[in-house]
């Protein structure tokens, strides 16, 4: 046998190859380099010794074919996930031959088998349940602590075993995929904490197809001829920037850790990055130090993202302060048009970000959100609620409209983020619910948002894009006179609007007509005139508000023909009613 250590033939080696010579017994010898099995976890070789093991056949009673029938069901009804899952753990399942469930350890849990004088092994089925029931009363280290006799006092043996006193316990522990694979009996079947069995999911990285997923589904196939799980989902592991895997046996001298990460970005953002992955691929993680000062790095785009969403929060809450949904609440049917958009854009979200859940697609939830928030929200509706929010009258109908729609949106918002941001989530709901910061109530034990048919109105949200199409327009005839220096903010701004006579957009001077009091709201201008059609392409003309003689109210910045003098200043005549209201 070769020395390992020192990695040179043994002397006994070597005596017996001389002795071999001696008596011209040596047929031949040479020098071989071999390369011996190396330990998965201490990457050190090991040598293999030949001892009894136990076994599970697999065939016996049609097991096999039991575990290929639940494998084949739960693929027609889309259980594994990804489908390739499906794939790996049939031909796993199909060319295993059987199942060595005995390990040589010297921890572990025991099998529960006694061998004679002569090493025979005895194990029985009702011995072992007796054993176990001692177990669960002493332990498993009642097997190392005492004696074979002493373990199978009170126990009835089978006819044909030796006495008690003749037998001794073996030494082998069960395979550790026993352990776990056998949890869905021990946990599921007893209903352990309110669960049930089947499970709805088993979710673990894609090396448990030969590991704890195939496991689980042999001792489940074998006791009680049908799957545990009804669906598996499988996902990647975190790996290094080279894309090899993190662990403890892997080639890091420190394993990076999610606490370093979380010291610097919060763990609400490191669970916002992970959902913005692909859970289904191995995700790379890079250095800490060159991810902190590179502002396009992925972390750091998250905490952008993460930002922008904690602010939306905090946006709609700063304008819920004084509304009471009991007493304040418009009627849907009597919401202003831009708040009936919003309530379809929420009501769409809810719909969409409830199918990427039920679809485990996080990374689609990420990107739903992100965008909602960042276009829908940041850059349109929120952008064009502050002037009415911030100005009207604290109980004027348009801005109570809006105040629904916030709620609705604050509440729905809320509750789809708070599987992923779970922290900012019941830090905004106990705002929400008490004004404080932490409050009995949780935003975890709430319902999931259900979406009131009345909220979809696709109608609406078709007339708001058409005005939304042209309110980009304006932005861009803006852009150019604000970088020249002649206007300011768009409030600088008077519009003039030429809808087509003739072309594709010939129904637009219709649709402006019938918004035309909205538009410059819409547009976040101070007025907007609608010249009488012509050509066929829409034309805007845009002249700073100073050159027509208007005045600008210091209150909402709006240019206007005239203002009046209250005991607060002079006002344009709408911040005059609302400061006298």
């Amino acid at each position: 046998m070769e020395d390992l250590a020192a990695k040179k033939p043994s002397p006994a080696n070597l005596a017996v190859l001389k002795k071999l010579a001696g008596v011209n017994a040596l047929f031949a010898k040479q020098k071989l380099t071999h390369s011996y099995p190396h330990c998965w976890r201490s990457k050190t070789p090991i040598v293999f010794r030949a001892v009894d093991q136990w076994f599970v056949s697999l065939d016996k009673a049609g097991h096999r074919q039991v575990a290929l029938r639940e494998i084949s069901a739960m693929a027609a009804a889309h259980g594994w996930l990804p489908a390739w899952g499906e794939a790996r753990i049939r031909a796993a399942v199909e060319s295993r031959p059987d199942w060595c469930i005995s390990r040589q350890r010297a921890w572990g849990v025991p099998i529960p088998a006694f061998y004679d004088e002569k090493k025979n092994a005895y194990l029985d089925a009702g011995v072992a349940r007796a054993v176990a029931e001692k177990f669960a009363v002493h332990g498993t280290n009642l097997w190392y602590n005492g004696t074979a006799a002493e373990l199978l006092a009170g126990v009835t043996l089978p006819a044909h075993w030796p006495s008690a006193t003749a037998l001794t316990c073996g030494r082998d522990t069960l395979d550790v995929w026993i352990d776990s694979g056998s949890t869905h009996a021990a946990v599921l079947r007893r209903a352990q904490g309110g669960t049930h069995w089947p499970a709805d999911l088993y979710l673990e990285g894609s090396d448990q197809h030969r590991g704890w997923f195939q496991s689980s589904l042999w001792t489940s196939a074998i006791a009680f001829n049908a799957a545990p799980y009804k669906a598996v989902l499988t996902h990647g592991f975190i790996v290094g920037k080279d894309g090899k895997k993190i662990s403890k046996s892997g080639q890091y001298e420190k394993p990076p850790t999610s606490d370093n990460y979380i010291a610097q970005y919060g763990a609400d953002v490191i669970r916002w990055w992970i959902a913005s992955q692909d859970f289904r691929e191995d995700i790379r993680v890079s250095d800490l130090d060159k991810d902190l000062k590179n502002p396009s790095s992925i972390l750091n785009v998250v905490a952008e993202s993460y930002r922008l969403i904690r602010n939306t929060l905090r946006y709609q809450l700063s304008n819920l302060f004084d509304f009471d949904p009991t007493k304040d609440a418009v009627p849907v049917a009597e919401l202003d048009l831009l708040d009936r958009w919003a309530l379809h854009q929420v009501a769409v979200l809810v719909r969409d970000c409830t199918a990427a859940y039920e679809a485990y697609e996080f990374h689609r939830v990420y990107q739903l959100c992100n965008q909602f928030c960042s276009v829908t929200l940041s850059a349109i509706y929120h952008d064009i609620l502050k002037d009415r929010l911030y100005t009207l009258g604290t109980r004027a109908r348009l801005r109570r409209s809006s105040q629904t729609v916030l709620h609705h949106l604050f509440h729905s918002l809320v509750r789809i983020l708070a599987p992923v941001l779970t922290f900012t989530c019941d830090e905004a709901w106990s705002f929400a619910t008490s004004g404080r910061e932490f409050t009995d109530g949780s935003v975890h034990l709430e319902d999931w948002p259900v979406v009131p048919a009345e909220w979809f109105h696709p109608a609406v949200e078709a007339e708001v894009a058409a005005m939304l199409r042209v309110r980009s327009q304006v932005n861009e005839a803006i852009e150019p006179q604000r970088a020249a220096g002649k206007l300011g903010k768009s409030l600088d701004a008077a519009v003039t609007l030429t809808p087509p006579l003739s072309g594709e957009g010939s129904g637009l001077t219709d649709l402006l007509a019938r918004h035309a009091e909205s538009l410059a709201e819409l547009f976040i201008v101070s007025r907007v005139h609608l010249a009488a059609p012509s050509g066929d392409k829409l034309q805007v003309t845009i002249q700073p508000c100073a050159d027509t003689g208007n005045r600008r109210c210091p209150r909402c910045w709006r240019w206007v023909p005239s203002v009046v003098t209250i005991s607060a200043g002079e006002v344009c005549p709408r911040c005059a009613d609302a400061l006298q209201s």
